[in-house]
């Protein structure tokens, strides 16, 4: 990794594929919430203004009358599937990044620095903005240097990593040493 924190192509190696990937999907999780937010908003606002109700009024109505959503609602399964899935996505990331904050030995430091540099609504301008911001999360610290920055970011996304796949880089290593050592001769 360089200075900056991103991969640079030296370190494109097959070792750092799941944190590459993981780093995609925390660099686009503000904008997709964002606009997941105002997707949500407009499809509330359009059922009040057409419906007179909100959403979820309207669809027990609908069930409770005995009407075929797929086919009443024809012109709007495309949009709302789309919203779904992409509503699936930030539960998957949220959902992730609770259980590393919960169970994590490190969870409560991985989680302030992921979300003060992905997950809350507001972008910092720089790194020094996101050092200041994790400051009072840290009171033991005098002053988080950037490279602790760096490299707690890092342990976030393999945590996350873990949690999203399945499997940690480390536990990969494990596996492989365990292959060779005690594979049948």
């Amino acid at each position: 990794m360089g200075k900056s924190g991103i991969i640079t192509e030296e370190y494109k190696g097959q070792e750092n594929k799941n944190y590459h990937n993981v780093a995609a999907l925390f660099k686009i999780y503000r904008a997709v919430n964002w606009r997941m937010q105002i997707k949500i908003n407009q499809v509330k606002h359009r059922f009040q203004l057409e419906y007179g109700t909100d959403v979820d009024s309207f669809l027990d109505s609908m069930y409770q009358a005995g009407m075929d959503i797929n086919q009443d609602l024809s012109g709007e399964k495309e949009r709302i599937e789309s919203i779904n899935r992409s509503n699936k996505f930030l539960k998957l990331i949220d959902e992730a990044v609770e259980l590393m904050r919960n169970y994590h030995p490190n969870g409560e430091r991985y989680y302030w620095v992921l979300y003060y540099s992905y997950l809350s609504a507001y972008k910092a301008e720089n790194i020094e903005e996101i050092l200041d911001k994790l400051e009072p999360h840290f009171p033991n610290f005098t002053r988080i240097h950037r490279a602790t920055y760096f490299r707690w970011r890092e342990k976030a996304f393999e945590a996350v990593s873990g949690i999203l796949w399945g499997y940690e880089s480390e536990d990969i290593r494990l596996l492989e040493q365990f292959q060779e050592n005690y594979e049948e001769k």
